[in-house]
């Protein structure tokens, strides 16, 4: 069995990291135009989440706190789907919501907290741990 060379373990780190932070950078600039108090709000939040997740600064944190998001939203249209008139069961969310919103987000963030926070070397925190150059002497 052979383990992964340290540069490909972080290339797909850098990969899905990068991804979800796209992802959530570009859903806050979206939700600026929304307007409201509460879409600004967390239009900043996820413009902020999602720019630290490209540079790689306080990656780990960032994720839980985006795990806990999600989980927030999977309840909220659960209870949005439940109360609407005539549908209760569990598939009373809207599939769309899941498909194409909930698990895409969610498997991108499951991803990166298995990976090892250590592999995660071509990120700002790892420049700042003095990281960087295992990558390149594998």
């Amino acid at each position: 069995m052979s383990i992964t060379p340290t540069l490909e373990r972080a290339a797909a780190v850098f990969l899905t990291r990068t991804m979800i932070g796209f992802v959530y950078f570009f859903s806050g600039i979206q939700r600026l135009g929304q307007g409201g108090a509460p879409g600004y709000g967390l239009a900043a939040l996820e413009i902020m989440l999602g720019a630290l997740l490209l540079v790689g600064f306080w990656a780990r944190p960032v994720l839980r706190v985006l795990a806990v998001m999600i989980v927030g939203v999977t309840i909220w249209y659960g209870v949005q789907g439940l109360s609407r008139p005539g549908t209760l069961g569990p598939t009373s969310m809207d599939i769309n919501i899941v498909d194409f919103y909930i698990l895409p987000r969610a498997v991108l963030i499951i991803i990166n907290l298995f990976i090892p926070a250590e592999d995660d070397v071509l990120s700002l925190d790892a420049v700042i741990d003095g990281c960087v150059r295992r990558v390149f002497s594998s």
